[in-house]
């Protein structure tokens, strides 16, 4: 145990997990002895959950299969996948003939049981972002809680989650798996965490510093790892500058601070949308007040993750031509997509081609620049009338009869998109035919 706790300290990184990952080795670190029936494994965003659990799993060598529920659509889709997996890193299987076309949990468990007798390591099942569950048939999360006692093997099922086990109540009672909670790093352990991080050409000790004062000012209102090490290192460049101009002494921690102090503060502002004040930077070297303020508001509306693409495709619907729609959506146009102006437009000239749009066509160029299949289902359509409560969105027309079409027309402004777009890695600049010659 402590000769695995060494290894991924140095190889994997992982720190300030070892109470949790020594409770996890009680429960499965030994091949011989029968594994636990289940466990749910909880806790906030990026404190290593899937990072932990791989990594052991991995160190101890067992038959798994990593199910990331998000990308299937129900399960029996899940149930072939296990299969083609478990059987893929089982090698006496190469030459026996499984069923892998499975429509129920008994014909899974059928095959499962075939796959142990050729491969006896243990097995285990691992259903990362598990809340997806909650929308499949209501049998299948008590018949996977409940493998090993239905095909007797040894089984695990671990349900990584990032709500508790009390939000996945269920019309048929579930067996309760083992629970085990990963809290949120400490101020020590994410400083810890985050001198991972260190340039190879900085001194420890100007760096420890450094995470000090930026911890300071950002801790108290994040504490989401992947955000704070995303901040700490575009704001690190803004720190040292002084230095490697001479101005300040490296051990002057005082002058640093007051050097650094306004920039953090402002980047604290917009830390969710992976920018810092820079991007919005003037020739002049001062802050855009409409870009700041149109950020702000931006935020303030903390829409999800889809209803985040939905908008973006009203936003296209309503400023592209549909005559463009092939063009510039398609796949096998891709190649003859135009080449973008350098002539940048203006808000007015934006808002003045807004046109009417159908929700089919808006529903088509979502499925377009999503790039991964999603179920247009109704939370999904009831996210097109909460944007237009907030009034993002708005319904154009009377709509008589109905046998009309629901047609809308998008109210963000250009810089509204831009900073939506930012924050879920989208370039819509080459989606606009306002940039196309």
């Amino acid at each position: 145990m402590e000769r695995y706790l060494k290894k991924i300290a140095k190889k994997n990184k992982i720190l300030c997990r070892e109470k949790i990952i020594m409770q996890l080795y009680s429960l499965i670190g030994t091949a011989d002895e029968p594994m636990p029936e289940s466990i749910f494994v909880y806790g906030h965003m990026a404190t290593g959950k899937s990072l932990i659990i791989q990594s052991l799993l991995n160190y101890l060598k067992y038959n798994v299969s990593y199910i990331n529920c998000i990308e299937h659509l129900g399960s029996r889709h899940i149930f072939n996948y296990i299969l083609d997996d478990l059987a893929e890193s089982t090698r006496d299987l190469s030459d026996v003939q499984l069923k892998c076309n499975c429509d129920n949990i008994m014909d899974f468990i059928s095959v499962l049981k075939k796959i142990f007798h050729y491969d006896k390591r243990p097995i285990v099942l691992v259903f990362d972002k598990c809340y997806k569950i909650k929308h499949f048939d209501a049998t299948f999360l008590p018949a996977i809680l409940r493998l090993k006692e239905l095909s007797g093997i040894n089984v695990c099922t671990i349900l990584i989650s990032d709500i508790a086990w009390d939000k996945y109540n269920g019309k048929i009672g579930a067996l309760k798996p083992i629970k085990i909670y990963f809290p949120q790093y400490t101020k020590d352990e994410m400083a810890e965490l985050l001198l991972l991080d260190k340039p190879a050409n900085c001194n420890t000790d100007f760096y420890k510093n450094y995470l000090n004062l930026f911890l300071s000012v950002f801790f108290r209102f994040c504490r989401d790892f992947n955000e704070l090490r995303y901040m700490a290192k575009i704001n690190f460049i803004k720190y040292v500058e002084p230095v490697e101009s001479k101005r300040i002494e490296p051990d002057n921690v005082a002058a640093l601070w007051r050097n650094i102090s306004a920039t953090l503060r402002s980047n604290l502002e917009i830390i969710y949308l992976r920018v810092s004040t820079g991007d919005f930077l003037q020739p002049n070297h001062e802050i855009s007040r409409e870009i700041e303020s149109t950020t702000k508001l931006a935020l303030s509306f903390e829409l999800p993750f889809y209803a985040k693409y939905m908008l973006i495709a009203g936003y296209l619907a309503s400023h592209n031509p549909a005559k463009y729609d092939k063009h510039i959506f398609m796949k096998q146009s891709s190649k003859r997509r135009k080449k973008l102006r350098s002539v940048k437009k203006t808000e007015n000239d934006l808002q003045k081609k807004s046109r009417v749009f159908t929700i089919s066509r808006m529903l088509a160029i979502f499925c377009a620049i999503l790039n991964e299949k999603v179920d247009i289902n109704a939370n999904l359509l009831a996210q097109i009338s909460t944007m237009c409560q907030l009034g993002l969105l708005s319904i154009a027309g009377d709509n008589v009869t109905q046998l009309d079409e629901t047609k809308f027309k998008c109210c963000a402004s250009h810089d509204f998109i831009i900073v939506v777009a930012k924050t879920i890695g989208f370039d819509i600049k080459h989606y606009l035919s306002t940039n196309m010659d």
